[in-house]
């Protein structure tokens, strides 16, 4: 069984599916304020269902990690492809994709732990190639059109999206005080777009260091 697969082996009832849907929607707000250091017994108090419960689906917080992180790689993949399919013009897709993946606060979903000795599940790395391989075919697309500096890869806009900051905690109650997400994606899409004054330094990233970064920072 995938430990990003909730243990059955037949179609969950209609309760059940809404409390995995209620699980996994609370625990990516958690995981993305609080990081990975979040417990399973924050998910449990934000979603008002029991520790038992988490557990009967997710047998372990690396299983409900996981789970989040292909939900997320799925919306943004898809995001991508109606980006594409719906904007006039390639700048405008690929800023409406980023956009939208920043939203999802994806850079704050995939710690799934420094230390883990296993390989991700091939559901997680079949989705995340898709998405990574979507990036590259945007990207190519709008340097092709002559709007993004044409020195920068899909792997240098991963990098960077996973480098902005998660929203700041209040001190009081522990709960978001500011996001400054959007205000950071504003100055990054502006240093994307071409020409470019900045003559930048030592070779672009490719897929190599993006699945090393993925493994030593987040595990995946």
């Amino acid at each position: 069984m995938s430990p990003s697969t909730p243990p059955a082996d037949r179609p969950l009832r209609a309760d059940a599916r809404q409390n995995v849907e209620q699980i996994l929607q609370v625990a990516q707000d958690v995981f993305a304020d609080l990081g990975y250091q979040a417990s399973i017994a924050e998910v449990a108090r934000r979603s008002g269902l029991g520790m038992g419960t988490i557990y009967r689906h997710f047998p372990n917080k690396t299983a409900l990690v996981e789970r989040i992180a292909i939900k997320v790689m799925q919306e943004s993949l898809d995001e991508v492809r109606r980006a594409l399919a719906e904007e006039p013009a390639t700048w405008t897709a690929f800023t409406r994709a980023v956009r939208h993946m920043v939203r999802l606060r994806s850079s704050q979903l995939f710690p799934v732990s420094r230390g883990r000795a296993r390989e991700p599940g091939p559901e997680l790395a079949g989705i995340r190639t898709q998405l990574l391989t979507a990036l590259e075919d945007l990207v190519a697309r709008t340097q092709r059109a002559g709007a993004m500096r044409d020195d920068v890869t899909a792997y240098d806009v991963v990098l960077m999206l996973n480098s902005i900051p998660p929203r700041l905690a209040d001190a009081g109650d522990d709960g978001p005080a500011a996001d400054l997400t959007d205000r950071y994606v504003g100055v990054l899409l502006d240093g994307l777009r071409a020409p470019g004054a900045e003559t930048l330094s030592q070779p672009a990233p490719g897929r190599r260091e993006i699945d090393q970064f993925f493994r030593t920072v987040h595990g995946l």
